[in-house]
């Protein structure tokens, strides 16, 4: 009983990022998977992507939900992604703002814009040394370089 109380409060801690999870994962017609990460059961859930929409995103933590499309790096992609919901844990509504839109804009937007010429191994690294990334690593336990 205490269990459920706790993992309801969770939930409603983590409300704003859970709704648009769910939001996506309907959208996305996403189809729940398991992933063993450190004795770790991760549930995640996996989209191909079918339009515009499904193109843009590669993988996203919203609270509990981790969605994104089919590759080939899921040890470094889903522990990645647990990380976030471990920040999304901490940070409950002022997640969205403090992790979210950092990661969203300064980070894949501004990356998209201006490093162009980059190349793609000098993108990854800026990507994953600014926060919130570098803090996802360690708090998922992804070891880069």
């Amino acid at each position: 009983m205490r269990l459920c109380l706790k993992q309801l409060a969770l939930w409603i801690w983590q409300l704003p990022q859970h709704l648009i999870g769910l939001t996506l994962i309907c959208l996305l017609k996403a189809d729940k998977r398991e992933w063993k990460h450190n004795e770790i059961k991760i549930a995640y859930w996996q989209f191909i992507p079918k339009s515009r929409f499904g193109n843009f995103i590669s993988a996203i933590s919203l609270g509990e939900y981790i969605i994104l499309k089919p590759r080939s790096d899921y040890d470094k992609t889903i522990p990645h992604e647990y990380g976030h919901s471990i920040q999304s844990r901490a940070w409950g509504p002022l997640y969205l703002p403090a992790v979210g839109v950092p990661s969203a804009v300064f980070n894949n937007l501004w990356d998209r814009l201006f490093h162009k010429d980059w190349t793609s191994a000098r993108r990854h690294d800026w990507y994953y040394n600014r926060y919130p990334e570098k803090q996802a690593d360690l708090l998922g336990g992804v070891v880069r370089g």
